[in-house]
């Protein structure tokens, strides 16, 4: 039923970046400016203060911090703003969800769609950067990239369903949320690789969610890996899971958000 909607979804797109940006003398350069900041507060506190190495032994140990920093976290900003924009898109839309009949799911699908057209021209435009340093880049490597953004959103989808529909009937899942993405940011090998972390706690890690897509990243475009055909495998369950949950919940609940709204 779901998949009838993804034709509505350009329009809604576009005025979700509209309404971002109405206003606004830069625009959508904003967008990449606030990432930016942060890009530089992290390279400065782990690479110029602490001096974060990688071990020799290590796949990355001749990688400069700035470019294993940028291979996940570039794709983090896209996950993190993507589900936080769609959990509060029912909330945002509330007068049209309760004027009008239409599908509802098409407002969380555009907000995380949105955060993902913002972020996908920033690391575009970075592995442009990274090609021209090195003296290219392989297909294979952007082709696995792109691929898993595809994989990426698909689980920010999903997700984001599920969450916009809690927030319908739970405010403080915007709050509760925030919490969640602060735990999983620093619980996610972005900042470090995994092989820095205590084997005693590679569970935890592995829990997170985002850890997958991380390792990915880093071994599609720092050491040309293509990830192992279980990877992959693991990241299409569980994209076609979140999807699946996602759309069942939120049908479900549905019914009674203009009454709640």
């Amino acid at each position: 039923m779901m998949l009838g909607y993804w034709r509505l979804l350009p329009p809604f797109i576009g005025r979700e970046l509209r309404e971002q940006y109405a206003g606004s003398l830069l625009g959508v350069v904003w967008s990449l400016l606030q990432p930016l900041l942060f890009i530089l507060l992290y390279w400065w506190v782990f690479a110029a203060v602490l001096r974060t190495r990688f071990p020799q032994n290590s796949a990355f140990a001749d990688t400069p911090f700035i470019v294993f920093l940028l291979s996940a976290l570039l794709p983090w900003f896209a996950w993190q703003e993507g589900l936080s924009r769609a959990a509060s898109a029912i909330i945002g839309r509330r007068d049209m969800v309760r004027k009008v009949h239409f599908p509802a799911q098409v407002f969380p699908l555009a907000a995380a769609a949105a955060a993902y057209v913002v972020h996908g021209i920033g690391y575009s435009l970075f592995l442009l950067a990274l090609a021209l340093w090195q003296g290219g880049l392989s297909a294979a490597a952007v082709g696995t990239v792109f691929m898993l953004l595809t994989l990426q959103f698909a689980v920010t989808a999903g997700l984001g369903l599920l969450l916009a529909a809690f927030t319908v009937y739970l405010r403080d899942t915007a709050q509760m949320l925030g919490l969640v993405l602060t735990a999983l940011f620093y619980t996610a090998p972005i900042l470090y690789p995994l092989t820095l972390v205590p084997e005693g706690f590679h569970g935890l890690v592995h829990l997170n969610p985002f850890t997958a897509f991380a390792e990915a990243y880093h071994r599609a475009i720092l050491t040309n890996i293509w990830p192992e055909p279980t990877m992959i495998a693991g990241l299409l369950l569980f994209a076609a899971s979140a999807l699946s949950l996602g759309a069942y919940v939120f049908r479900r609940l549905e019914p009674g958000f203009a009454d709640v709204l």
